[in-house]
């Protein structure tokens, strides 16, 4: 088998492109435009706070229901989905009406965690969202670990009803349907 080898000739250059000068001057030109038209990027971030797009995805944070409690019902599905199995529950048997778990134990392993969001998307009560923080500084590594005393949050509502198996979302309004009639008419919608 023959092996086909192609020469390049390198281009002819004219006398100024040959010393350079004028390519020089060009990029000194550009240098000097950017130092002129300066604009800061840089946040100082103590004092300022950067603006985050409202789709960021950042610490997690356990809403409350109506009554000031965690809406997770210990279902699992979170840490089923984790990608990076950071999510860890344990269930024990619940007295409120309704609920038959809640989660005794609930961490999330920052240090493995990937704020992929598959957890949130997982979770059938709306028991679990991503926040807007996004300082996770620590000193050591069992700071990292984070309980569910640590990112519930009493102040974010869930407008999700309790039992939210069957409810749909309408269309471009975002309401959440709890009539039967209403999903019924919703589901017509949807099938034609």
């Amino acid at each position: 088998m023959a092996i086909r080898v192609k020469v390049i000739e390198p281009p002819k250059l004219n006398f100024l492109e040959r010393i350079y000068v004028p390519e020089i001057i060009r990029g000194l030109k550009i240098t000097l435009m950017h130092i002129l038209n300066f604009k800061p990027i840089t946040v100082q971030y103590p004092e300022e706070v950067k603006q985050l797009p409202p789709r960021y995805r950042g610490l997690h944070i356990l809403p409350a229901d109506d009554e000031g409690k965690i809406r997770c019902v210990a279902c699992k599905l979170c840490e089923v989905a984790c990608p990076t199995q950071a999510i860890s529950i344990v269930a024990e048997a619940s007295d409120e009406y309704g609920v038959e778990r809640s989660p005794k134990v609930y961490n999330i392993d920052f240090m493995r965690c990937v704020f992929c969001g598959f957890c949130v998307e997982a979770c059938p009560c709306d028991a679990l969202r991503m926040g807007m923080e996004y300082e996770l500084a620590s000193y050591n590594r069992a700071g990292l670990i984070h309980t569910k005393e640590v990112f519930f949050n009493p102040n974010v509502k869930s407008v999700a009803p309790r039992d939210n198996a069957n409810f749909l979302y309408e269309r471009a309004e975002g309401d959440i349907l709890d009539e039967p009639e209403e999903i019924e008419k919703v589901k017509m919608v949807l099938s034609v």
